[in-house]
């Protein structure tokens, strides 16, 4: 009894002072479900399953599924993006890690996956916590229960070269994720921001996607200090006429691009602390497009021994794009008011200018009991309406058609917001939380 306790003794020794074995796991984990009602929206904002493994992510993507695990398409439910989050931000690396914690990995429309070259990963281990914000969107009338299902690909027992994530927004990396394209401009006009990023450490970049929405033209990141080159591209790729983000219905917002590219280098793309990086972005802006995104999801590795100066670009640079058909430039896409008809279907509409109620300017329209009263006014230009948000429940009013554009937060319990039309013509609007029942159509008259 002696002897095996002591063997067993040095056995449990000699396993812990083995070196760990290289192993690569994919895990499948979900979070939900989130219960999607007829036509409806849901923010989930929530702890969802870290890999709890000490290692690297090397790989991750995301999907909508039901509860035995069948995707669920456009058709049914969207998801419009999804960003995961290491808790806890890291105020040392600037604002562009994000507010709410560190975000990792983020897609949409554009279905992207995150990856990285060999050698490369993200450091997690097993006490870490995650947390998702996410946007789905139902378009249909059933009610479904939708998963968020993620795969991660970790690699542990070896060292790898740690990435730090970075979202960079062509709006700033403030509070404000979207912003707003007014629209007004002539065919073929672009409405261009750009974000000046200051490089928190010296390192490479050796991956980088992007997320944009319907009506962006281009996207990319270039280096004043190198006479403004271009450095990286998040150029969109459009559906054609037969994809599905096309051939869905009802149409509740103007469709994103269904790939945005993504780079990767085992070299890597050097840059200096202290450098800016400007995130440049284009979009349409013949017409107008409310609530876009403009974000660069770079990932960057620390090197000290990167050179000064401007050193060529990697020779060993790879942009992944989806294959098929697609369309370079933005679609031309107009949101029609939608609603359930009594037999069940949905169907657009738009109401005769000639049943309008005149109001006069600064007029009161009430946002209660799940619709706008009165729901289609007239008024001169260049006066004022105010929305009062009554119900308890959360409203907003978006732009769906019209010469500009013309909206308001989302709100509840008695706020207010007023906005002038400084422009005539017809605008319809809608609440993009409950599209199908709250409509508001504005005749401005010249």
């Amino acid at each position: 009894m002696v002897r095996l306790t002591v063997s067993l003794a040095v056995l449990i020794v000699l396993a812990f002072a083995a070196p760990a074995h290289a192993e690569t796991r994919t895990l499948t984990l979900r979070y939900g479900p989130v219960h999607m009602g007829g036509y409806n929206v849901e923010f989930p904002k929530a702890a969802v399953d870290a890999p709890k493994l000490n290692g690297y992510v090397t790989y991750m993507t995301a999907s909508l599924v039901d509860r035995r695990g069948r995707p669920i398409t456009i058709r049914d439910v969207m998801l419009h993006h999804l960003v995961f989050h290491h808790s806890g931000p890291r105020p040392e690396l600037g604002p562009c890690t994000s507010r709410s914690g560190e975000a990792i990995y983020g897609t949409g429309e554009e279905n992207q996956d995150l990856r990285f070259p060999g050698g490369y990963g993200y450091r997690v281990r097993k006490a870490d916590k995650w947390r998702i914000t996410a946007m789905l969107m139902s378009h249909s009338e059933r009610s479904i229960d939708a998963y968020i299902q993620y795969k991660v690909t970790v690699v542990t027992g070896r060292a790898m070269k740690n990435v730090e994530p970075f979202w960079v927004r062509a709006n700033g990396c403030g509070p404000q994720v979207s912003y707003a394209v007014l629209g007004g401009g002539a065919p073929g006009s672009t409405y261009e921001r750009s974000y000046d990023w200051k490089v928190p450490f010296d390192g490479r970049i050796v991956a980088s996607g992007g997320h944009l929405h319907g009506g962006a033209k281009d996207m990319w990141m270039s280096q004043p200090a190198c006479g403004n080159r271009r450095i990286l591209d998040n150029t969109p790729h459009f559906g054609t006429p037969d994809h599905i983000y096309y051939k869905a219905r009802p149409i509740l917002h103007e469709p994103g691009p269904f790939d945005t590219r993504y780079f990767m280098s085992r070299t890597g793309i050097p840059v200096h602390k202290g450098e800016i990086i400007r995130l440049n972005a284009d979009y349409d802006n013949s017409t107008p497009h409310p609530r876009v995104m403009a974000i660069s999801h770079v990932y960057l590795t620390p090197d000290s021994s990167i050179p000064k100066g401007c050193a060529p670009l990697p020779a060993d640079a790879v942009e992944v794009t989806k294959p098929g058909p697609f369309r370079a430039d933005p679609p031309a896409v107009t949101v029609p008011l939608n609603r359930v008809t009594p037999d069940g279907r949905t169907a657009t509409f738009s109401p005769d200018p000639a049943s309008a109620k005149p109001v006069k300017s600064g007029s009161t329209v009430d946002l209660r009991d799940l619709k706008f009263t009165p729901g289609h006014i007239s008024l001169p230009v260049g006066g004022s309406v105010t929305w009062r948000f009554a119900d308890a429940i959360p409203h907003n009013v978006l732009f769906a058609s019209g010469p500009r554009l013309v909206g308001s937060p989302t709100l509840s319990d008695g706020k207010t917001y007023t906005t002038t039309f400084t422009t005539p013509g017809h605008y319809e609007l809608f609440c993009y939380l409950h599209p199908m029942t709250m409509h508001e159509v504005v005749e401005v008259t010249g």
